[in-house]
């Protein structure tokens, strides 16, 4: 998933450059790819339970390789297009399949869906080393062939059928034990924050390398923020689950928004080396804890549906990522700069903090949802 959905943006800027797309364009490419990761995701969560899970993975896993690779053969806007949203199909089958066999496997063992996260940490710093690395003779095509080989080496482990039904609303999902003494995060709040931070975050996931790029004096530092961001979020679950359990989920999220919001407005403030680093180090460190977070604040206001609320989290955030790089692209493009959008996106997460922190009458719901 790392390469699959994230190498775009450390390769952006050489697709751009060799291929002319503009911000607009970038953006509405990004937004293909989320709107196929959307599609893959509440496909996944349709097959999780059935026999047919095993082949699903097995076919996310090659058409991350493939279509990584693939990209290169296509030159227009639609092709580009339709290729990362077969691409957003495939990251979206294997994040939820894999997450709900880690969980399947031990159950409330907090280190293993830790873990099984961190290697999208690890993906991305792969892709941003191989996009710094990659010569310039090469041409903008050397790096995806490079990552499109890495991601079919890398399926290899994954490569095994998974047999048996999972349990949908199993419990196992939270990775954070509730606070004591702290109220849950209303569901509703919880939504919003995830959606803001849905819309947010990706702004930065799309641009961020692409912004350092421009600035200058930093075009030759670009990628290697990109891959910084992806060592920060390798062990990044772990730590925010750490905390949650020391200051309770709520309190750990708000500061994990509060975080990562300083973390992408510092690069579009100063212009100096050391804020895109400790921008990308920030950003990098929270958006797959504020993930983590998320779900287990799910666990304590919807503890006996908690496939149900999860699924229901995933699309309202799918649709904020939706959104965002394509507003953030229009922006760009008319302003002739991405940093502006860049902060727009990280007031809004700011937003989801303070949305969290607003007392909520939500208490935790006595009966499981009924599907409704």
């Amino acid at each position: 998933m790392g390469i699959g959905r994230f190498a775009y943006t450390a390769l952006l800027p050489g697709v751009q450059h060799g291929l002319g797309f503009d911000d607009a364009v970038g953006g509405a490419i990004a937004s293909a790819n989320l709107v196929g990761y959307l599609a893959g995701v509440l496909w996944a969560r349709r097959l999780a339970g059935s026999a047919r899970r095993g082949a699903a993975l097995r076919l996310g896993l090659a058409a991350t390789a493939v279509l990584t690779a693939a990209v290169t053969a296509v030159g227009s806007e639609a092709g580009w297009a339709a290729v990362r949203f077969g691409s957003g199909v495939a990251s979206g089958l294997v994040f939820v399949l894999a997450s709900a066999a880690a969980l399947e496997v031990a159950p409330g063992h907090l280190p293993r869906p830790g873990v099984l996260y961190g290697g999208v940490g690890v993906g991305i710093a792969l892709a941003a080393v191989v996009a710094a690395l990659a010569p310039p003779a090469g041409g903008w095509r050397v790096p995806w062939w490079v990552l499109g080989g890495a991601a079919a080496a890398l399926a290899v482990p994954g490569w095994r059928d998974l047999s048996g039904p999972l349990a949908h609303d199993s419990g196992s999902g939270g990775a954070v034990a509730a606070g004591r003494g702290r109220a849950p995060v209303g569901f509703g709040r919880l939504a919003t924050a995830y959606f803001l931070e849905g819309l947010g975050y990706i702004v930065s996931g799309t641009f961020a390398v692409a912004a350092v790029r421009r600035t200058p004096g930093l075009e030759a530092l670009a990628p290697w923020t990109w891959a910084l961001a992806g060592l920060a979020a390798a062990p990044s679950a772990l730590l925010w689950a750490s905390l949650g359990r020391r200051i309770g989920v709520r309190s750990a999220l708000v500061t994990a928004h509060l975080v990562q919001a300083a973390g992408m407005a510092l690069p579009s403030l100063s212009s100096a080396a050391w804020a895109a680093l400790a921008g990308a180090a920030l950003f990098g460190g929270t958006f797959i804890g504020i993930t983590t977070l998320t779900v287990a604040a799910a666990r304590e206001v919807r503890p006996r549906a908690l496939g149900r609320a999860v699924g229901t989290l995933t699309a309202i955030y799918g649709v904020g990522q939706i959104v965002g790089p394509l507003a953030a692209g229009a922006v760009a493009q008319h302003l002739g700069d991405p940093r502006p959008a860049v902060l727009a996106a990280a007031a809004a997460v700011a937003l989801g903090a303070v949305v969290l922190v607003v007392p909520s009458r939500s208490r935790v719901a006595p009966v499981p949802d009924q599907g409704r």
